[in-house]
């Protein structure tokens, strides 16, 4: 006869009263009528077709407020059905993971609840990652020193110590510097040069390309002539007193060089030849001092003969005696010719 709907405590929840009445084919009716109440409820959560989806975000791309808050407007990509009601969407945060630098993982819990309460949840993860590398924004430079003769390892420590220079930034963290000998190539002396590989990492291990630089070592010094050469003077022997003029150039002249990055190659170049008296003679030389890399310093000294030596005789004057008689001017004068 009738169907009476009554509303419960929600959308899903109500109560339909169904009343019956019963006639005959004689048309008559029966003397109460009968009602049936049938109650609705709604006790099945919804139905979460499509699973939240796990999102990344790039740190090096700034803040991520924005897009994590777009993520959870968004359910996380979820979806849900309910045969009942319309479903209202919440999430909570479980977790959060710091990770390496300024990364982090978050783990939401999304809930869908339909006009009952009835609800399901599922889980997804937000993550803030860095997989990009830091960016080089100066590079390393060479450096030039000059040779200390030990290889120039407090200069050499200290412009490693600062990566030649170079500098990087990372959008995700701090930078890490790191070096490497790619190769030395020893040049003259004590010289050489020698290229590392500079590389910067950040605090998630991406590596930016490494930037090569070169620590040269050269040297532009001159020796050092710590002992001039000295002027020398020898009594004459007749025969251009080679053995004490060898023996003396062989010595440089007594000069003594030093340098700091090889050791030193002495070479000498005689001046013009000054006769004096007799057989003596006088002669400058010129004493240089090459290192290995060709820079020189000269000193300049005298090799000289003298005779002090007066003659020795050999055969004494002889007298003579002559008769007054004879034309003893002639034989005087033949007798001093031939020095007695």
């Amino acid at each position: 006869v009738s169907n009476v709907t009554v509303p419960g405590n929600c959308a899903g929840n109500y109560t339909v009263v169904v009343t019956y009445e019963a006639e005959d084919d004689c048309s008559n009716v029966a003397s109460a009528p009968l009602q049936v109440v049938i109650e609705v409820s709604d006790d099945t959560a919804p139905v979460i077709g499509t699973a939240p989806v796990a999102a990344t975000w790039n740190c090096e791309n700034g803040s991520y407020t924005a897009d994590l808050n777009a993520w959870l407007a968004s359910n996380g990509g979820a979806a849900a059905t309910d045969d009942c009601s319309g479903v209202t969407w919440s999430h909570s945060l479980l977790t959060s993971v710091p990770g390496c630098g300024n990364t982090i993982t978050f783990t939401y819990e999304f809930t869908a609840t339909d006009g009952c309460g009835n609800a399901s949840s599922a889980s997804a993860t937000y993550s803030v990652v860095d997989n990009t590398a830091p960016v080089v924004t100066v590079a390393p430079a060479n450096e030039t020193v000059e040779c200390d003769g030990n290889g120039n390892q407090t200069e050499l420590d200290v412009w490693l110590l600062q990566n030649g220079g170079a500098a990087a930034t990372d959008g995700c963290g701090s930078v890490t510097w790191s070096h490497s000998l790619v190769s030395t190539t020893p040049a003259c002396g004590g010289t050489s040069t020698a290229v590392y590989a500079f590389t910067a990492t950040d605090e998630c291990g991406n590596s930016a390309t490494a930037v090569n630089a070169s620590f040269i070592i050269i040297d532009t010094t001159d020796p050092d002539i710590t002992v001039q050469a000295s002027d020398v003077t020898v009594e004459c022997d007749g025969a251009g007193n080679m053995t004490e003029l060898n023996a003396w150039l062989a010595a440089n002249g007594g000069a003594v060089a030093f340098d700091l990055c090889s050791g030193v190659t002495w070479t000498n170049t005689p001046g013009v030849l000054v006769a004096g008296c007799g057989g003596t003679t006088c002669r400058d030389y010129t004493f240089t001092a090459t290192d290995g890399c060709g820079n020189a310093s000269s000193t300049t000294a005298t090799f000289c003969t003298e005779d002090t030596t007066a003659p020795a005789w050999t055969t004494l004057p002889a007298d003579m005696n002559v008769s007054c008689s004879g034309n003893f001017t002639t034989q005087l004068v033949a007798w001093l010719n031939s020095y007695g």
